[in-house]
């Protein structure tokens, strides 16, 4: 089956933002649910450089077509970005846990917003393409 998407790079980008921030919000949520155990480590990654990572993986060389069955094939898949625990440190409660309810749920927002621009931009690529199609088959 043809993919009319794979060619749309807007489609694409938004597509590896919803993934991010996705993942984001995963992370997130562990740490607020962690956030009463005991030497809880809170746990995150740099959104903006993740999605800077996949853009440039996207444009990258090694992500062109193969012409020849014998050429090597480059990754189109995301590759998620680890989480870490060094990337915001917070103050460490007597217990060992340095989660922050406060911090975590203003990036917990932030991301939410994130994942609400990037899904709305989705929306009005598709809604093109439908358009695009829909006059294609009138003629």
């Amino acid at each position: 089956m043809f993919d009319i998407t794979k060619g749309n790079h807007m489609i694409q980008a938004m597509d590896q933002s919803l993934t991010l921030a996705s993942r984001r919000q995963t992370l997130i949520a562990s740490n607020l649910a962690n956030l009463d155990t005991p030497g809880y480590r809170t746990r995150d990654f740099s959104f903006e450089e993740a999605l800077k990572s996949a853009f440039s993986r996207q444009i990258s060389p090694s992500n062109l077509s193969a012409s020849h069955p014998m050429h090597l094939q480059g990754s189109s898949s995301l590759s998620l970005p680890p989480s870490t625990d060094t990337l915001r440190p917070n103050a460490e409660r007597n217990d060992g846990n340095d989660v922050s309810l406060d911090r975590e749920n203003m990036l917990l927002s932030r991301t939410q917003g994130k994942y609400q621009t990037a899904s709305t931009f989705m929306q009005v690529e598709l809604r093109k393409l439908y358009a695009l199609i829909k006059e294609a088959s009138a003629h």
